[in-house]
């Protein structure tokens, strides 16, 4: 079973899209928006000591499921130059999972795949390269597919799924990441 996460505030937008669009029958499709989370305030770093007073969200949980997943999917849309702030949420959560977990972290790294979704590289040329550096993935291309709205001559509001090249890299990242195992 593969585990694909939208990252989108905005219900039914491209990354919804892409999501269902690369699960099969018997994958789970969360949608961030829709997790209970608890950003990181007003704490004392419990998580570096102790247990995160937040454990009982939907975050720990989250991450139980990551680690039963054979590939995750996580799929990031681009806001304002960065991604957005739900994964940016779940990076500061994760902390306190990985600090009582820490054997999973290169485990749940090895299944992780991301799609990026954004605008335009030459104003966003570090988008992808941020994802390459927080994971040190070994082989980044094999972990990392870009998809650029302006090279399919996209504004906001139109679905990169409507261009038949971009259903074609889906399907070929998607098929690639099953033959790493």
């Amino acid at each position: 079973m593969n585990l694909i996460v939208s990252f989108s505030g905005r219900k039914d937008g491209n990354c919804d899209s892409i999501a269902r669009h690369i699960s099969q029958e018997d994958d789970s499709v969360l949608f961030m928006r829709e997790i209970s989370t608890q950003p990181c305030e007003d704490c004392d770093y419990e998580c570096m000591w102790g247990r995160c007073k937040y454990r009982g969200d939907g975050i720990y949980a989250f991450f139980e499921k990551l680690s039963l997943a054979d590939r995750i999917f996580y799929i990031v849309a681009m806001y304002c130059g960065n991604p957005s702030a739900l994964y940016f949420i779940l990076n500061e959560r994760c902390q306190d999972f990985f600090m009582h977990n820490e054997s999973l972290y290169e485990e749940i790294v090895q299944k992780l795949y991301i799609i990026g979704v954004y605008g335009n590289a030459q104003d966003y040329p570090e988008f992808l390269d941020t994802f390459a550096r927080q994971y040190e993935f070994r082989d980044p291309e094999r972990h990392i597919l870009g998809l650029e709205r302006h090279k399919y001559q996209q504004k906001m509001g139109e679905f990169l799924l409507d261009v038949e090249e971009v259903r074609a890299r889906l399907n070929e990242f998607t098929v690639a990441s099953m033959r790493a195992f």
